[in-house]
């Protein structure tokens, strides 16, 4: 009945509003893991909880670690940026890759499983998903049905994405890379620094 009642009340906190990040990891935030029921949270207070201090490395190439108390030496290390809880499940946003990964403690050991395009629909249910593949010679011509509508790139392939970014910079989601909103017809262009341009067409 606990772990019923434990599951309800962080699948309530989660949907709130609009399926918005409310329980995002940024440096110096701490996730919470329940060995009993295998559930991330940042909320709560339990003495069964295993706590994890966020730190976010340095320079451009950035990465999670995660510290239990009094220790200097990171317990786990992730090779996304920036992460969130959705549903007592640990999410890393692995933005170089612009990929998503489920975080599973399995027997104290964790490890990253790589999400399909139809999980991350489910994360984002309000955001349309673009594959990297759908591109033809680095355009795509999008016709939203209406206004505004947010996207998401989703690599497909085995392409690196680290340093690009979209221009112009309009997203619901700024900690999430290949993302952006939708508010009327014109272009975005999705590019290292201008080099290498994946052009985003909207009619």
């Amino acid at each position: 009945m606990k772990k019923i009642l434990f599951i309800l009340g962080l699948t309530i906190l989660s949907i709130a509003p609009a399926f918005a990040i409310n329980e995002e990891l940024l440096d110096g935030a701490q996730v919470k893991y329940s060995p009993q029921n295998k559930i991330w949270t940042v909320v709560g207070n339990n003495p069964e909880y295993i706590i994890y201090t966020k730190k976010t490395t340095s320079g451009t190439g950035s990465y999670s670690e995660y510290y239990t108390l009094d220790k200097t030496e990171p317990e786990f290390v992730l090779s996304s940026n920036y992460e969130f809880v959705r549903n007592g499940k640990l999410i890393a946003v692995i933005n170089k890759d612009l990929k998503f990964a489920q975080v599973i403690n399995k027997n104290g050991k964790i490890h990253e499983k790589e999400l399909s395009k139809g999980e991350i629909e489910k994360l984002f249910p309000d955001t349309k998903i673009i594959k990297i593949s759908s591109f033809k010679k680095h355009k795509i011509t999008l016709k939203p049905k209406k206004f505004p509508q947010q996207y998401l790139l989703w690599n497909n392939t085995d392409k690196n994405f680290h340093k690009y970014s979209i221009t112009p910079y309009n997203t619901d989601r700024p900690y999430i890379n290949g993302s952006f909103r939708v508010d009327k017809e014109g272009e975005f262009i999705f590019s290292h620094f201008g080099k290498d341009p994946y052009k985003i067409i909207i009619k």
